[in-house]
């Protein structure tokens, strides 16, 4: 029989969330220039899941929401922001961000309220990949029909990445976009026994992995590198890093082209300690070192929320900087637009989200496939981690969200097998 919960069940309301944040950045329902602001399909699967989210709980009577814990810090968080924005040189900026990072936290909540069962966890996962290779092999067939693209984002060596349409947008986003496929491949593929599917698999790694080393972002090779290390601490399993090296090889000893890639990745990895006048590196100590002149100047309250690169002017004139004034580390940069109290309840919540990561997986059976799906979970919050050294703007990242959501939906299965086990026990 149809029921409400069959007709929108968790997969029919996470699924659009996760395949308009991997194709946002790919394509846009209306472009800039046809429009005041640029519609992404994230932006309409949002309001689709949070209407049909709504929808339900009011056909069905229920007026409960579903929580996972945090949310004493995230109004503690959120409440900050509001009064930081009493002093902070672009309140209309802080006001519109602060409203986007609300509306994805209420995104991590119809994600774990939806999610019902381990199987929707799993389909939402085969999606996730599905709608990554999409975008992967779009991404390489572009790049392939259109060089003068690669000979672009080689030029830009990390800083624009041109899209087909000719448009640029930011490498390093898109790049992290293909982080939780990316662990969620590796997880499947340490537990696959089939050396048949393992190829398979590995094929799917590699084109997902060949568009992020095409995006010359350091950022998320780095950070795909630790999410991997952090896949096989876990499984116990070192096969991966064995096929990465010989199809390596392979492709090093038959092609020419990918000999020259390798070395443009090579000089543009190395670069992150080289520190030369036409890189980047350099002024990310700048930056930081700023940010502590700021919290110090600020008496530790901080320069308010979106404040950093506005003052930041103030100490370093644009032009005396390559134009970077934007921060380039999460950390620092909450620190010195929200003090140490800020920071403080930032470092919490981060805490709470690891912490629940780690005892999912270690209350989950080993070898079993949601003990997999919770490392990969885990994976990719760290490699976000470590990209967010990098860079900023973790608040506004829709997979990192979606990431959070899944991460207490994976524990929550964990809760409820435990009180079924009591149940059994006590009748």
């Amino acid at each position: 029989m149809l029921t409400i919960d069959r007709l929108f069940n968790g997969v029919v309301l996470v699924a659009p969330l996760v395949v308009g944040a991997l194709f946002t950045g790919v394509f846009l329902v209306a472009e800039d220039g046809s429009s005041v602001l640029p519609i992404t399909f994230f932006q309409i699967a949002l309001i689709f899941s949070l209407v049909i989210f709504l929808a339900k709980k009011l056909i069905q009577g229920d007026v409960t929401i579903d929580v996972y814990g945090l949310e004493v810090l995230y109004a503690l968080f959120v409440g900050l922001i509001f009064l930081s924005i009493v002093y902070t040189p672009d309140r209309e900026e802080a006001l519109f961000y602060v409203f986007r990072f609300i509306a994805l936290i209420i995104m991590t909540y119809i994600v774990y309220g939806s999610i019902n069962s381990f199987e929707q966890l799993k389909k939402i996962c085969f999606i996730i990949i599905g709608a990554a290779l999409l975008v992967g092999a779009y991404n390489l067939l572009q790049v392939y029909i259109n060089p003068e693209i690669a000979a672009f984002n080689y030029a830009g060596q990390g800083q624009k990445l041109m899209r087909s349409s000719g448009g640029a947008l930011d490498p390093n986003i898109f790049a992290s976009n293909y982080f939780l496929p990316i662990m969620i491949l590796m997880g499947f593929f340490s537990k696959e026994k089939s050396f048949f599917k393992r190829l398979v698999l590995f094929g799917f790694i590699g084109l997902l992995i060949g568009s992020v080393l095409l995006t010359y972002s350091r950022s998320s090779w780095v950070a795909i590198a630790i999410g991997t290390f952090v896949i096989i601490y876990y499984t116990k399993n070192y096969r991966i890093i064995v096929y990465m090296m010989v199809a390596f090889l392979i492709a090093i000893a038959l092609s020419e082209t990918v000999r020259q890639l390798a070395f443009s990745f090579l000089e543009r990895f190395i670069n992150i300690f080289a520190g030369s006048s036409e890189d980047s590196s350099k002024y990310r100590i700048l930056l930081g070192v700023t940010a502590i002149y700021m919290i110090l100047d600020s008496y530790l309250m901080g320069v308010g929320f979106q404040g950093f690169s506005t003052v930041f002017k103030t100490y370093h004139p644009p032009e005396t900087t390559l134009g970077i004034y934007q921060p380039h580390n999460q950390f620092y940069s909450v620190f010195a637009e929200l003090g140490i109290i800020g920071f403080i309840l930032f470092i919490g919540i981060l805490y709470v989200i690891w912490k629940t990561s780690t005892q999912t997986i270690n209350d989950m059976p080993k070898g079993s496939s949601k003990r997999i799906i919770s490392v990969s979970l885990f994976a990719t919050f760290i490699a976000y981690l470590v990209f967010y050294n990098f860079l900023g703007g973790m608040y506004y990242n829709s997979i990192l969200f979606i990431v959070i959501g899944l991460i207490f939906v994976s524990n929550k299965f964990i809760e409820t097998s435990a009180s079924t086990q009591t149940n059994l026990e006590t009748t």
